[in-house]
């Protein structure tokens, strides 16, 4: 199997600048000279929501993807149809023309570079762990277990999303930019490798942070928000909790612990852009993979 097709995307979400500034990068410079036995498209998804500097202009285009919205021609929204157009430009999701996709991202937690997942296939975990062992606080999270995913990303059989933080939202920062620019390179090289027949990670071992559950703010009983991210929790992205950490403080004074027997590992803790949905970070279990 050799990959040929790729599509690298920035901007899904239009307040996250580093991905849109890189494709901007990549399109004025000699980027696809320096892979030419492959056909890269550099696309910028969601560009009416980067004019505005916010998220979205309706919907979140990276939950429109779920192949019932992308056959549903009554959606409205800029996003449900900007979702319809990158789906025909490198989709089509059940019969894909591209065997490869990056999605650019940025997210204001402390996660580093995060490899994200959405299928626990062979090529992915050898190019995940690849870059694993080439840049530097880098982790491998893992969304896999659907078999529909409403992301981007899911439009190809391979690839993953990539989020690089902490940052603000409708900021660019040198080193967060540096960093997504180094792993595109580096996945690019193991690309390269792959298709000459010489994949360097195989018959080994790699440590995956598998997506278990999300974990709600808590709320008051006219269902607003009234805790916020307890300090000893605050920026411990992939690091254990156990029973009895303090997970909240509530607006009087009070606190919330973890009350689970299993020790899990928690991600995206105080994501901005979660709040809309009272999401406070999502929770995941470690675990070690083969590598086949």
């Amino acid at each position: 199997m050799k990959i040929k097709n790729i599509a690298i995307v920035g901007g899904t979400h239009g307040n996250e600048f580093t991905g849109i500034y890189l494709i901007k990068k990549l399109r004025s410079g000699q980027f696809q000279d320096s892979w030419d036995d492959l056909n890269v498209d550099l696309i910028i998804a969601n560009p009416k929501a980067y004019e505005k500097s916010i998220r979205f202009v309706d919907d979140d285009l990276n939950r429109a993807f779920l192949n019932a919205d992308l056959a549903n021609l009554e959606l409205s929204g800029y996003e449900a149809n900007r979702a319809k157009v990158i789906n025909q430009k490198i989709g089509l999701k059940d019969a894909p023309k591209t065997d490869l996709i990056i999605d650019l991202h940025t997210t204001t937690a402390n996660m580093g570079v995060s490899i994200i997942l959405l299928e626990e296939n062979a090529f992915n975990l050898q190019m995940a762990a690849y870059i694993q062992k080439k840049v530097a606080d880098s982790y491998i999270y893992s969304c896999s277990g659907s078999l529909d995913h409403p992301f981007l990303a899911s439009l190809a059989p391979y690839g993953f999303i990539l989020e690089v933080g902490p940052i603000p939202n409708g900021v660019v920062r040198q080193d967060i930019f540096d960093k997504t620019k180094d792993t595109l390179d580096v996945a690019f090289e193991f690309i390269t490798l792959a298709n000459s027949g010489n994949i360097p990670e195989r018959n080994g071992t790699i440590e995956v942070f598998k997506h278990k559950k999300s974990v709600e703010f808590p709320r008051d009983q006219d269902g607003h928000i009234n805790a916020i991210i307890h300090s000893n929790l605050q920026d411990k992205d992939y690091q254990p909790i156990n029973k009895g950490d303090p997970l909240f403080v509530t607006l009087d004074g009070g606190i919330i612990t973890y009350e689970e027997d299993e020790t899990l590992y928690p991600v995206f803790i105080n994501e901005a852009a979660y709040y809309t949905s009272d999401m406070a970070f999502d929770l995941t279990e470690k675990v070690i993979l083969n590598i086949e």
